[in-house]
């Protein structure tokens, strides 16, 4: 069991599922699993680790089904609110986990630990209108601090939620290059052959797609996840979901990675960029929001004007033509890059400073 550092304990509310487990799984990453051997996710790298009780959204099937509908994940403030005066912080991991936490906060006046929300995709998507949008900002009055990972997000708050704007920062997303630097990945008979693009939502497939048939390059293009794309070009290989281990495999063959991303002003895509970085894959990339803050610190991504067929094109063939300790290079400026300004120690640094302040100046 992992110590119990400053006396801290932390109730954490995160909006997807994980595995709990006695034992440390080989086949998960840190943020997919609990075990009592090792602290959650990048709580490990506090420098004095608090106690951390995990709970994700796992419910009922019918619950799910309500939840998916209208958009937050309410079952899992039932599941702990009887208990939650036992916590001195409560960090909730998207909003959407924290809308009726908030709005009973308000509305019954319940004494709470201070509530530290990370804003995954500045509240529902950026809305400006409707019921969630006004439970959003009703549920958001009782936030104490807030984190968001796409620092232009600031301006749909200023817009929005202008009584968060004092009380929130933009905290860049990390990633633990000691867990990706362990694993090993078959060489196969195409490597350096192909380009490969990974995703199924919020991919500018058209422009991709448009930019690599115009062109007349020796890589084929292989496109991971979202099997109903059509297309005629034999260089083309559209593949479906497949298990993670044969992804991996197939992103670090590569000559390089395109991913082309629709552009909206909040954070999505991200973890996607960061772990190809951090496997040390030459990178290009649509200059969107989403990214912004992420692509223009390492010289191994490459940018290209979004939704611009002609500037894709000119990106495409350049790196088609890098010679290979060009390219080896490109990844290795990714890997440097994932091992310090936007490492999962980094992001934990910056978390733990936030929780001191709302440890140190919670009530009671």
């Amino acid at each position: 069991m992992y110590g119990d550092g400053y006396g801290m304990k932390i109730l954490l509310l995160i909006n997807w599922k994980i595995k709990y487990c006695d034992t440390i799984p080989e086949n998960l990453q840190p943020s997919d699993y609990s075990c009592p051997e090792e602290p959650f996710w990048f709580f490990k790298y506090f420098s004095e680790v608090p106690e951390v009780d995990v709970v994700d959204i796992s419910s009922t099937k019918w619950v799910e089904k309500i939840e998916n509908k209208i958009r937050f994940h309410f079952y899992q403030t039932l599941k702990v609110l009887s208990k939650i005066k036992q916590y001195d912080l409560i960090f909730i991991h998207g909003s959407n986990s924290a809308m009726l936490l908030g709005a009973i906060k308000r509305i019954l006046r319940i004494p709470m630990p201070p509530i530290l929300d990370v804003d995954i995709s500045s509240f529902h998507q950026a809305s400006t209108s409707g019921i969630i949008h006004r439970l959003s900002q009703f549920s958001s009055k009782a936030f104490d601090y807030m984190v968001y990972h796409t620092s232009s997000q600031i301006d749909y708050y200023k817009k929005e939620f202008p009584w968060l704007v004092n009380k929130c920062e933009f905290v860049p997303l990390g990633v633990d290059y000691n867990y990706w630097k362990t694993k090993q990945y078959p060489v196969i008979p195409e490597r350096k052959n192909y380009i490969v693009c990974v995703g199924y939502r919020k991919r500018d497939w058209n422009t991709l797609l448009k930019a690599y048939n115009e062109l007349n390059i020796d890589e084929e293009l292989y496109l991971i996840g979202k099997p109903d794309i059509k297309c005629e070009n034999s260089k083309i290989k559209v593949l479906p979901f497949i298990p993670i281990s044969e992804l991996m495999t197939y992103i670090v063959n590569a000559k390089f990675s395109v991913i082309p991303l629709d552009d909206f002003n909040y954070s999505f895509a991200q973890l996607t960029l960061l772990q190809q970085m951090a496997l040390g894959v030459p990178i290009l990339a649509a200059d969107v929001y989403a990214i912004r803050d992420y692509i223009k610190r390492s010289s191994g991504v490459i940018s290209y004007i979004p939704y611009d067929v002609e500037n894709l094109k000119t990106k495409l063939q350049e790196l088609s033509k890098l010679k290979e300790a060009d390219l080896r290079k490109m990844g290795q400026s990714n890997m440097e890059c994932i091992m310090t300004v936007l490492s999962e120690q980094q992001m934990a640094q910056r978390f733990e400073r936030i929780c001191r302040m709302l440890y140190g100046g919670k009530e009671g």
